[in-house]
């Protein structure tokens, strides 16, 4: 897929972060930060003092942990690595689920992934 080709159906059978990594092969694609709203993704604690979960996916693990570490740094304690670029596809799924909650909601709010 070249920068300028259409862009393919997303959803269970591919995602934007897949279709990034296929046009530019040689960049280490971490999909991550579009489960929450971006106040929250740099401000986890401003809800719920912050005990929700973030996720990140990626082919590549020194990648991954350098969006973790960024991640950590903004003060996301629960940050889940849900595997491989192909895990993008839920991920990229749930962020429209995350903003019908949240307008139901009228606000900020957080997931927890309870282990």
């Amino acid at each position: 897929m070249g920068v300028d080709a259409p862009a393919r159906p997303r959803g269970h059978t591919d995602s934007l972060g897949e279709q990034i990594q296929r046009a530019f092969p040689r960049t280490k694609v971490v999909k991550a930060f579009c489960t929450q709203e971006q106040e929250t993704v740099v401000d986890p604690k401003s809800v719920g003092g912050g005990d929700h979960t973030i996720f990140v996916a990626g082919d590549y693990a020194e990648a991954k942990t350098a969006v973790t570490e960024l991640l950590r740094s903004y003060g996301w304690d629960d940050v889940l690595d849900l595997g491989p670029l192909v895990s993008a596809r839920g991920m990229e799924m749930y962020s429209a689920m995350h903003m019908a909650i949240g307008l139901a909601l009228g606000g900020h709010f957080g997931v927890k992934i309870v282990r």
